[in-house]
């Protein structure tokens, strides 16, 4: 289900669109949209006009033929995101088959206008209050992406003080993430394979000197090393909420972009604008994915029309 109405309500984008709004299916699988434009501090990117000329291998270093061995080297635990089986579905965004996945593909192709225009390679998905569904939206995006066999694609659960990429995806996680984080073990010591080209690295337990690790440099060090060692397309990031985390500030400067994602049941448009607030003048905002939205009330105007054409 694509819906931007209560997006556009909470916010006050309504008044900027004219026509009727276009109905989505409905269904129970969680929505996300994208809106089309809105009045508020930072410039839209995934709205804005981009020509997208110059593809992402050609922004790779020559080191990307090299970095064939690397890949393979990883250990593989899945054929494929969508051999994955997530506990009570609760990450269905990597099923290619979901309702979910089908909205991720369109914000893949937003995302991949933008990006590729703007050479940008690591992204950020983070949330104004813990479960949003930033880990959702991410986990789906990387797998949407992944889907594209041109991509090389690398996801990193960065939500230290509750990591959950590991449990809903069930998967084991190496015990090494402290240690890449200080720079004392090399990245490819938490990362594993999923198929032929997306990459996850994932963590099991709460790490308790989170804002020692990522104020080091060891989070600088680590980034890099894993664009020269993999030469990913794009790196996903899976940062901690923004108002319930303090260490997700020190996170954005590691990063070229953010997607903000709100959830539809429970973030009002001060907990959306807030959020922006934290993130003004540090890194750009890509956009606002709306997620778990459900509009179940159809426009009195439509159910009359409906009923004229029995």
């Amino acid at each position: 289900m694509v819906n931007t109405r209560i997006l556009e309500k909470r916010l006050g984008w309504g008044r900027q669109h004219s026509g009727a709004d276009a109905e989505g299916p409905s269904g129970d699988e969680k929505a996300i949209s994208m809106p089309e434009a809105r009045g508020i501090g930072h410039d839209p990117l995934l709205q804005g006009r981009v020509a997208a000329t110059r593809s992402l291998a050609e922004a790779l270093p020559a080191a990307r033929q090299g970095a064939e061995a690397f890949w393979q080297s990883l250990p593989c635990v899945a054929d494929s995101a969508d051999m994955l089986r997530a506990r009570r579905g609760a990450l269905h965004s990597m099923d290619a088959n979901s309702v979910a996945a089908a909205a991720l593909d369109t914000l893949r192709a937003k995302l991949l206008q933008v990006v590729r225009e703007r050479r940008w390679r690591r992204v950020g998905v983070t949330a104004p209050q813990r479960d949003s569904g930033a880990t959702f939206v991410a986990a789906g995006l990387a797998a949407s992406l992944a889907r594209l066999a041109s991509m090389r694609v690398v996801l990193l659960d960065m939500d230290l003080d509750a990591p959950s990429l590991a449990e809903r995806l069930e998967l084991p996680a190496p015990p090494h993430f402290s240690d890449v984080l200080r720079g004392a073990e090399p990245p490819e010591a938490q990362l594993q394979r999923i198929g032929q080209n997306l990459a996850i690295m994932t963590n099991d337990a709460p790490l308790p000197d989170s804002a020692e690790l990522v104020h080091g440099a060891g989070l600088d060090n680590m980034m890099r090393s894993l664009t020269v060692a993999l030469a990913p397309d794009l790196i996903i990031v899976d940062l901690p909420p923004l108002r319930d985390d303090g260490t997700v500030q020190a996170m954005l400067r590691s990063l070229d972009t953010v997607l903000l994602v709100a959830d539809g049941t429970r973030n009002t448009a001060r907990d959306i604008t807030e959020a922006e607030g934290m993130l003004e003048g540090t890194v750009p905002l890509l956009g606002i994915v709306l997620n778990k939205s459900e509009d179940s009330v159809r426009p009195a105007s439509r159910r009359v029309q409906r009923r004229g054409r029995r």
